[in-house]
């Protein structure tokens, strides 16, 4: 099995909405870069427009891309990537889903970061992520056009639909849980496009959850309720991300990384934000001792993983590796 860590480079607490756009969080990067390199599990940087904009990325950033220890891809925030939108961009709005914006506005949208990467970068990126998980069937073939050859937005067992700010979120519960190329009409669904989707890994670590698809979907509908916040705490039942939140021990990421390989997934994708890497920076960490412990543990996660003989991928690579065991004619680049 491989291991494909993917970091959504952003601004500083994206979960508010309030004063200037700050990217201070890149300072703070190094330390997990470190952590990364010593076990063999090279990172894949997902960059925002105002992250690759600030000086601090061509200084810490692009030297792990030039090096081999990372790499760079593309994270559209399209509330801070030209051109902005006197209606979908204006500050009273909540953020928008990618998915949400009009098409022709994501296209200009996503051209201003690929070439702000290819300057930066020396090259153009190949991987991508939409922000606030929002990958509509309209992206692949602009994804395609510009170069990307795989996305990483799906988000398996899950719905965005009823997130609550948005009525327009994807829904991912059908999603598989393995890697595929990604259905022209539903980014959640296997097809015959030849944009590859890497999903990140959310599995359901209960096993009488995986059997009762009827239990799981009433606990999706009733997750706010008392009664399933109580059974979620006993058994475990909501579906589990391989993403280290603060309740996720280093023993709890082992359990997905198990159900994972008791599944014969080929890989387990981790994702999480660059400014969880900064104190104060996001709402899971608030305190420096709550990044020490993020360290920390990933620290153990990944020498526990290395111990199991898992090996690292980028995005990228991982996604050529795949393309050349299963190739498509360039013919299905676009829509029959």
């Amino acid at each position: 099995m491989q291991l494909i860590i993917t970091l959504d480079t952003e601004a500083d607490d994206q979960w508010q909405r309030r004063g200037p756009v700050t990217t201070e969080n890149i300072a703070f990067i190094p330390p997990f870069q470190e952590i990364c390199a010593r076990h063999g599990f090279p990172p894949t940087y997902l960059c925002t427009h105002d992250v690759v904009s600030d000086p601090a990325f061509d200084r810490l950033l692009v030297p792990f891309e030039r090096q081999g220890l990372a790499e760079i891809g593309a994270h559209l925030h399209p509330w801070t990537t030209p051109p902005l939108d006197e209606y979908w961009d204006q500050t009273s709005r909540a953020y928008a889903y990618a998915s949400e914006i009009p098409t022709s506005l994501f296209r200009r949208k996503l051209d201003t970061l690929t070439v702000a990467l290819q300057t930066k970068c020396g090259k153009r990126p190949t991987s991508y992520r939409a922000g606030r998980w929002g990958f509509s069937a309209a992206h692949t073939e602009i994804l395609l056009d510009l170069g990307y050859v795989v996305d990483c937005s799906v988000t398996p067992l899950l719905s965005w639909q009823d997130a609550g700010a948005r009525e327009r979120g994807q829904d991912y519960r059908e999603a598989p849980a393995r890697p595929y190329y990604i259905a022209w009409g539903d980014p959640g669904r296997p097809g015959a496009s030849s944009l590859v989707e890497v999903p990140v890994t959310v599995l359901q670590t209960n096993g009488f959850m995986r059997r009762s698809p009827a239990l799981a979907e009433w606990y999706r509908r009733s997750r706010k309720y008392a009664m399933a916040k109580g059974l979620n705490r006993l058994f475990r039942v909501a579906p589990q991300w391989f993403r280290p939140f603060q309740d996720m021990t280093a023993d709890r990421l082992m359990d997905v990384f198990h159900t994972a390989r008791r599944l014969d997934l080929p890989i387990i994708q981790m994702a999480f934000h660059s400014s969880e890497l900064m104190p104060g920076a996001s709402p899971h960490n608030p305190a420096p001792d709550d990044v020490a412990r993020l360290l920390a543990k990933l620290d153990e996660v990944f020498s526990r993983l290395a111990r199991e003989n898992v090996t690292g991928a980028m995005l990228s690579v991982y996604a050529a590796a795949f393309r050349a065991s299963d190739p498509r004619d360039a013919g299905t680049r676009r829509r029959a």
